[in-house]
């Protein structure tokens, strides 16, 4: 299998013609009616049992890529997050079984690349600071969300990833720590966030600091790090949160190409405020 994780989740995108000559509907877009209604009709494992019961390899891991987000981000009857979780891991799972016979040392990485990637990407479904998202969230879920991010650690300590990947896993875990009100874990985990956005800062030619038209991670692990030590009633709490949404919010107005990021910044630091401080 020398098939690339980029090859693997865009394989299929393109639809044959079909016999009349007009364009099917590409894989795996087109699937998604069936697993929909797999999902309402019998739930979460009837979903997984159609992906796996797919004779090629590389199609179950370009289906459960396209499932993941699929069911995260579109709307469907009894959308929750423990069905999400079901299909999430057992796309990790696939993944990793896969790559116990992989043909070659590559092609096991690339495999078990893929799994660190969903796993992060469902360790930040289960995270409660996105804009817009209401849907329920139990502690089961913060907890599966820290375990999450506990592998993608360790999967990035084993392929050799950089400060930009590390930055996020711990990004992950401390927003889950921060949810289990695990408040001094969570300042650890974001102050190595932050430590690690400003090497990759640095190695990209980008401002490490806090300020308008800075880094993107930068400025959203500082607003955090201030989160998590206002939490702890540490006074210096407070003055990093305004700094980062002042540097989100000046981002925006004098850099009008980086405003959409900068806005949604601001916004996913102003609901955790409120579900861990409060209006004030």
């Amino acid at each position: 299998m020398k098939a690339t994780v980029a090859i693997l989740c865009t394989l299929f995108l393109f639809g044959a013609p079909a016999q009349d000559g007009t364009a099917q509907t590409p894989f795996p877009e087109g699937e998604w009616g069936t697993l929909k209604a797999l999902m309402e009709d019998e739930g979460a494992e009837a979903v997984v049992g159609y992906i796996l019961g797919l004779a090629d390899p590389t199609e179950r891991l370009a289906l459960f890529y396209f499932a993941r987000p699929a069911f995260a981000y579109r709307e469907w009857k009894g959308k929750n997050l423990d069905a999400l979780v079901t299909v999430g891991e057992a796309g990790i799972s696939e993944a990793l079984a896969q790559a116990e016979f992989a043909a070659d040392e590559d092609a096991r990485r690339e495999l078990v690349e893929w799994a660190n990637v969903e796993a992060y990407n469902l360790a930040a479904d289960l995270a409660e600071c996105w804009p817009g998202d209401d849907l329920p969230r139990e502690r089961r879920h913060f907890e599966k969300g820290l375990e999450l991010a506990d592998r993608c650690l360790a999967w990035r300590e084993e392929l050799g990833k950089g400060p930009f990947a590390f930055g996020l896993a711990y990004w992950a875990r401390g927003m889950h720590n921060l949810s289990l009100w695990n408040a001094e874990q969570a300042r650890a985990d974001f102050a190595a966030a932050l430590e690690h956005s400003k090497t990759y800062a640095g190695q990209e030619g980008l401002s490490a600091d806090c300020v308008p038209g800075g880094d993107f991670s930068v400025i959203l692990n500082s607003g955090y790090m201030g989160l998590a030590l206002w939490v702890q009633r540490d006074p210096m709490g407070s003055v990093l949160y305004y700094q980062a949404l002042g540097a989100f919010r000046g981002t925006a107005a004098d850099f009008p190409e980086m405003a959409d990021d900068a806005l949604f910044g601001v916004e996913q630091l102003e609901k955790v405020r409120g579900a861990f401080i409060g209006e004030r």
